[in-house]
């Protein structure tokens, strides 16, 4: 039988151990060549997720001051609105429900234990202007923020210092809405 294709050729089956030899040599040495090739570069990590974010939160914080700027007099005007109308305020990544950050969802987790009362939270993510007013206000680049009666109160470094200490939960915690009887003074599973 003849083949109509030039490129094919008769193939003799005596040949085919040769040529699977060779093939198992082929691969064998593709192996050895990568085992024996130098180790591609360590990639090191930052110890600490802020440090290896750092640059990039730096820049979105930098963009987000520009565009504040741009638009002052609106954000402010309604931000500041919102601090006068609301006892608490906590500029947050996030929302109390979804926090996006773990210093946002640490600081959600502090105002609850401490029982706070009411607060409003603004997610600073959902416009950059709002982080920009945040930072400018506060002073500080990294949030959380929180604001009691208009003013600048503590990042998230001097909310943790404060709750640690317990000043916290005089400041701005309520002793109204904790368990009594059996678990008393912890905080109620659910209310219904």
């Amino acid at each position: 039988l003849k083949s109509s294709y030039p490129h094919h050729f008769k193939c003799n089956l005596h040949l085919l151990p040769h040529i699977l030899a060779m093939a198992m040599l082929r691969v064998t040495a593709q192996r050895l060549a990568r085992a024996t090739a130098t180790a591609p570069a360590v990639r090191h990590f930052a110890g600490c997720p802020l440090a290896a974010t750092s640059k990039l939160y730096e820049d979105i914080v930098a963009k987000s001051l520009l565009e504040f700027q741009a638009n002052r007099a609106v954000v402010s005007a309604d931000l500041d609105a919102e601090l006068a109308a609301n006892k608490v305020v906590l500029f947050m990544e996030g929302t109390p429900d979804a926090p996006k950050s773990e210093a946002s969802h640490n600081t959600v987790k502090m105002l609850t234990q401490v029982q706070a009362t009411s607060f409003v939270s603004v997610d600073v993510l959902s416009h950059p202007a709002i982080l920009g007013y945040t930072v400018t206000k506060s002073q500080r680049s990294r949030g959380p923020h929180l604001y009691v009666n208009g003013s600048f109160f503590a990042d998230h470094d001097g909310l943790l210092a404060k709750f640690s200490t317990g000043e916290l939960a005089k400041d701005i915690g309520s002793e109204g809405t904790k368990s009594s009887g059996v678990f008393g003074g912890e905080l109620p599973i659910a209310t219904y």
